[in-house]
């Protein structure tokens, strides 16, 4: 009888649980992808790989700015009856904003004569991937947790699959090979998710959904090209001007970089609901984010320092004759130590009413990345991207504590100019 109460269903599981582990099953096949590429085909095609996927993370940005996000909100507003319908409408706003992706890209890549040969199966992989990113929202908006969780897990096994027997066969993939196995590996989930979601061909282009979408994509757009910039304007530099290994080693280091943003966004989505308690207790709130900075640094001091040592032999692990690039990885460490420090305040300016300071920020942050570029991958190559980073992160914080001082310091004046609640 005591065992009872232990005995639960899996569909009664809480949603946030199914979230969880689909967006833990992403970030792990997109890290051990990675890997798995950098080690078959070395960091030379691995830095041609990741081209592309600067590519594909623009175009999911975008998408995110004109559909999936959008669609977050109004889905949520539509009646239950008219559901359907809106389902249809994003399904040709989805092909609408693939077919202009397809023709952009191609364009962009015949002009540029670049990668030409793997152009068809990046733009299978795209159009694929942004389909599927753009269901997978939309089955959690629409409460199929379960159907998500399963579409991520046969895409991942799909894919996983294929580069095991790569490396038990110890072929060195090329470039088209693995895009194609990225993009064909991801069809099954979105014909999965297709059916979940009850969609047909019957495309259905109703004005007023498309006007709804437009009202946030105007404002949305610009962000994201900011925050795409911000992450990749270095990137993309290092890319044009030095060799397709730097770019390698570089994605390289964001890879292991991204095990800590799992981290990171989890913290983000426990902290700020918590943080957002004592806004108007100015008192505690700074005791609580002092707390969160010194626990998230504690937290993440042992894997830092284990990267900082194991630098070297990962990258000769990877490729032995690269073993220069280790000091890429140093670097990182150094990076995040100040990505933390930074972060509690990024937490603090998501409370401001405005979202101005925000966006601001992002913006200066990429003007001194462009600014500096030049000179600093011209001085460091790979490294110089690095502290490229570095120093957008330092202009970030500087301009954000500002912020927070000045939003502090008025909420200290109106709190003295107001009488206290003693006193009434």
């Amino acid at each position: 009888m005591l065992a009872l109460p232990l005995r639960r269903s899996w569909p009664t599981l809480p949603a946030r649980y199914w979230v969880v582990a689909g967006q833990a099953v992403v970030s792990a096949t997109s890290f051990l992808t990675n890997i798995f590429i950098a080690k078959l085909s070395g960091l030379a095609t691995f830095g041609e790989y990741s081209a592309w996927q600067m590519v594909l993370l623009l175009a999911l940005a975008l998408q995110g700015a004109f559909v999936s996000q959008p669609m977050q909100t109004v889905y949520g507003q539509t009646a239950a009856t008219r559901r359907p319908a809106y389902r249809q409408a994003l399904l040709a706003m989805q092909m609408g904003f693939s077919l202009a992706a397809v023709v952009v890209v191609a364009a962009g890549a015949l002009a540029l004569h670049y990668g030409t040969l793997a152009l068809p199966a990046f733009l299978v992989c795209m159009v694929v991937c942004c389909g599927q990113d753009t269901a997978r929202k939309l089955l959690l908006a629409d409460g199929n947790v379960q159907v998500a969780l399963a579409s991520d897990v046969l895409s991942a096994g799909g894919q996983l699959l294929v580069l095991a027997y790569w490396a038990l066969h110890h072929e060195a993939a090329t470039l088209p090979a693995v895009l194609w196995a990225v993009g064909l590996t991801t069809v099954p989930a979105l014909l999965l998710s297709g059916w979940a979601l009850r969609l047909t061909f019957r495309i259905r282009f109703e004005r007023h959904f498309v006007a709804a979408h437009w009202l946030q994509a105007r404002w949305l757009l610009p962000t994201v090209l900011v925050q795409w910039l911000s992450s990749n304007a270095l990137l993309v530099f290092a890319g044009w001007t030095g060799s397709a290994a730097m770019l390698g080693v570089l994605r390289l280091a964001q890879t292991f970089m991204g095990l800590f943003n799992v981290g990171l966004q989890a913290a983000e989505n426990y902290a700020l609901p918590k943080l957002s308690q004592y806004v108007h207790q100015p008192a505690l709130f700074a005791q609580q984010r002092a707390r969160l900075a010194r626990t998230m640094l504690l937290l993440a001091a042992l894997p830092i320092l284990a990267l900082f040592g194991l630098a070297g032999p990962i990258i000769e692990w990877l490729q032995a004759d690269s073993a220069q690039y280790c000091n890429v990885l140093r670097w990182c460490c150094l990076l995040y130590v100040v990505i933390l420090l930074v972060y509690p305040l990024r937490l603090t300016v998501r409370l401001l009413p405005s979202a101005r300071p925000y966006f601001v920020g992002y913006v200066l942050s990429v003007a001194v990345s462009f600014g500096l570029a030049r000179w600093l991958v011209g001085t460091w190559q790979a490294s110089g991207v690095v502290l490229g980073w570095i120093v957008a992160q330092a202009v970030l914080g500087l301009y954000w504590a500002l912020v927070v001082w000045q939003a502090e310091s008025q909420q200290a004046t109106e709190i003295l100019a107001s009488p206290t609640q003693e006193t009434l």
